[in-house]
């Protein structure tokens, strides 16, 4: 039994604020439940905290816009611009056999004009106080992320409207000109029409064959050394791997008989409704370009518009499509 109390204690310079009672053995049971717990026993932390935030972020992938890497783009007006002309002109006439006193024998030049409507069209972006103050906290830059998707936005439909074109308006793509000349269909092989069930050999003939038809169309303008570009779908590309017991594969074979062409994938040219599409181009001709991307604006970003709690920003581009301007320089097959 100790027999001094705290105050005593304190006299001697032993000091133990907030002390209630000396521990013995008799007060043991009383001191354990004075220490009972009220809350649910625990001795970790939320979760979250531990979580670790990777700083990378990883954006999810749009399909490929390639049609810049056959044609170039050219700026047409601006988006005030309701549409484009251009001249084309054909020398025409003939000879006759020379007398001092004959006048016969004319030439003379032929210009038509051709036009093309301009699109203009749009996206826009809004943005909240409390969802930017929210996003800052995950550090997260809320109206340049947005931007840049109206950016984004605009570019895969200026790519779409460069070769499709634009639907009730006379703005076509460089894959549906109304001037370009008829497709033809494949060459019979000994398993069907289509590349599935092609040989490699026979694949090799229908790209030679799709040449024939360029190389007629022109006139023999174009021919094996032009510079050309064989358009495919990406399902259609990879078959040009497709070798022979002797390890030679199409694009062996297109290598050694062309020898300025340029291979380009173009998810455009797979269809539900009409399969598989080759197209084989020469991008330019005598210095000529054989088609070219318009437009009036790239991007053109509108004034940042102030609302009660929030921001919003119109974005705008503008297009006449791919502009075909030598047909015969373009030989379309379908159903491969």
């Amino acid at each position: 039994m100790i027999g001094i109390t705290f105050d005593q204690a304190a006299q001697y310079g032993f000091i133990f604020p907030g002390a209630r009672a000396w521990i013995d053995r008799s007060r043991l049971n009383q001191l354990a439940q004075d220490a009972a717990l009220i809350t649910t026993p625990n001795t970790a932390i939320p979760v979250e905290l531990l979580a670790y935030i990777d700083p990378r972020v990883i954006e999810i992938l749009t399909a490929p816009r390639r049609a810049r890497e056959v044609f170039t783009e050219s700026k047409k007006g601006d988006w005030t611009t309701p549409y484009a002309k251009w001249r084309v002109d054909e020398m025409v006439g003939r000879s006759q056999a020379y007398s001092d006193f004959a006048d016969n024998g004319a030439s003379d030049v032929n210009s038509n004009w051709k036009s093309r409507q301009q699109y203009v069209f749009q996206t826009n972006i809004q943005y909240g106080d409390l969802e930017t103050a929210m996003s800052g906290v995950a550090r997260i830059n809320l109206a340049s992320a947005k931007q840049a998707a109206a950016a984004t936005v605009l570019d895969i439909d200026a790519n779409r409207f460069y070769l499709l074109g634009v639907d009730g308006r006379e703005i076509y793509g460089v894959l549906n000109d109304p001037n370009l000349p008829v497709a033809i269909t494949p060459l019979t092989g000994t398993g069907g029409l289509t590349w599935s069930v092609k040989t490699t050999v026979e694949k090799y003939n229908d790209i030679l064959a799709l040449f024939a038809r360029l190389s007629k169309q022109s006139a023999g303008l174009i021919d094996h050394t032009s510079p050309l570009y064989l358009l495919l779908s990406p399902e259609m590309e990879v078959r040009l791997g497709a070798a022979t017991d002797f390890n030679v594969s199409v694009l062996d074979m297109i290598n050694k008989y062309f020898t300025s062409i340029k291979i380009v994938s173009l998810p455009e040219l797979s269809s539900a409704s009409s399969g598989q599409t080759m197209m084989l181009v020469a991008s330019e001709i005598a210095g000529q370009p054989t088609a070219e991307l318009g437009f009036g604006e790239k991007i053109r970003a509108g004034r940042i518009v102030a609302e009660l709690s929030s921001l919003k920003q119109k974005w705008v581009s503008s297009t006449y499509g791919g502009i075909v301007l030598q047909p015969f320089a373009f030989a379309t097959m379908q159903g491969i």
